[in-house]
């Protein structure tokens, strides 16, 4: 079995068992306690776990999530990797949407070209309202300093006056297919934004198909493309187009 195989399956046995010991995953997997205890290690670096003596437990749902400042550094090479990837995609003069999403960022920092971007990120606009060859429409309203987004209603409805030609989007969860986020204000907009796209494309790494925040936005079939990190479980493959 295969490393990431077994960290799946780990994420699976913690939805119903509060505590995993290391010595129930030796007799499990039939591997060596360093084996697990990597692992293990490895589940603790992304947030998804808790260390205890003699295994591991499970967070809770909201534990899990983590500030956008947070986020930021982790899988950067992850991170890097899609957002070229998803650059090859642009095309000057088009209309684009770009999330808040610490992927979509990396997006943004390596746009060079014409382009006409809609963003309700701090940290997007940023980027984006140095870049001369950027046409920068930034949705005011109140400020989340958590996730670094604005949101105001009547901002909001602008959106249903444009077409996008493609929507980028990030995503906090990608539990059983359901692309899910932390903030209900934050899932509206994104909802305005996919109902007027053209195309719709998602930016997560494969980490995020253990994860799960609190608003659903759409099912992973509800996009055109995926794009990731690496080759996600053949389940996921299913539900849609992916490149990685």
């Amino acid at each position: 079995m295969y490393q990431q195989q077994r960290l799946e399956q780990i994420m699976n046995l913690l939805q119903t068992n509060e505590v995993i010991t290391t010595d129930k995953l030796v007799q499990k997997f039939d591997v060596s306690r360093d084996t697990v205890r990597r692992d293990f290690s490895i589940l603790s670096e992304q947030g998804k776990v808790q260390r205890i003596h003699g295994g591991i437990m499970r967070l809770e749902k909201n534990e899990q999530m983590y500030s956008f400042n947070s986020r930021l550094n982790q899988f950067d090479k992850a991170k890097t990797h899609i957002a070229e990837i998803a650059e090859k995609m642009l095309v000057p003069g088009k209309t684009y949407f770009f999330d808040v999403s610490t992927t979509v960022l990396k997006l943004s920092q390596i746009t060079d070209q014409q382009l006409t971007v809609y963003t309700h990120s701090l940290d997007n606009s940023i980027m984006l309202g140095d870049n001369s060859k950027v046409d920068l429409h930034t949705l005011g309203g109140q400020f989340s300093r958590k996730n670094r987004y604005f949101y105001s209603l009547q901002e909001s409805s602008l959106l249903d006056n444009i077409s996008f030609d493609i929507a980028f989007f990030g995503a906090a969860g990608l539990k059983n297919g359901a692309v899910s986020y932390e903030d209900q204000e934050d899932t509206y907009v994104k909802k305005l934004a996919m109902k007027h796209a053209k195309k719709k494309v998602l930016l997560a790494e494969t980490e995020k198909f253990s994860k799960q925040a609190t608003y659903n936005l759409a099912d992973l079939s509800d996009f055109d493309l995926l794009i990731t990190d690496k080759k996600p479980h053949k389940q996921n493959l299913e539900r849609i187009e992916t490149t990685y």
